[in-house]
């Protein structure tokens, strides 16, 4: 009866040590909703909005981003994109760019580029810091001769 348990118990023990990983894996720290904090962001030059929104989610083996910003006016722009975290080029509904990648540096950070035709216009770094409350993303950019740059900061709802 011991050699034919062996097996068995074998099979198990296997199967459980090869699912530990799945289990392990961490969660992704820019998944969720965050909103801009305008008092603590920094804008050259200065877009006059009244507030943005971000919403992360999992997606495809990558994340799902989507960013709602109500302008000085009151109206409402979106821009969004789905993205692996593997430098390649994904479409971006943006009405500045064309494409961006996602790259990820580490448990906390991702650098985003921008492009416009194939072209590097734009990075940012997206920092998620203060236990997962706080995402900071610090941009800088050039398109059609006009330089920009912000420090925005968010914070998870």
């Amino acid at each position: 009866m011991r050699s034919r348990a062996f097996p068995f118990i074998a099979a198990v023990l296997a199967l459980a040590l090869n699912s530990v990983p799945a289990f392990a894996q961490p969660k992704d720290s820019l998944l969720g909703t965050w909103v801009l904090d305008l008092a603590k962001s920094e804008f050259d030059p200065d877009p006059q909005i009244q507030g943005r929104t971000i919403i992360f989610e999992a997606k495809d083996g990558g994340i799902s981003f989507l960013q709602k910003t109500v302008t000085g006016a009151g109206n409402t722009a979106t821009s969004d994109y789905v993205a692996k975290y593997d430098g390649k080029d994904a479409p971006i509904t943006s009405p500045q760019l064309d494409t961006v990648s996602l790259k990820r540096i580490d448990e906390n950070t991702v650098e985003r580029t921008g492009k416009i035709a194939g072209k590097a216009v734009e990075t940012s770094t997206l920092v998620v810091s203060n236990g997962g409350k706080t995402l900071t993303i610090t941009t800088k950019g050039s398109i059609k001769g006009t330089d920009y740059r912000s420090l925005q900061v968010f914070d998870k709802q």
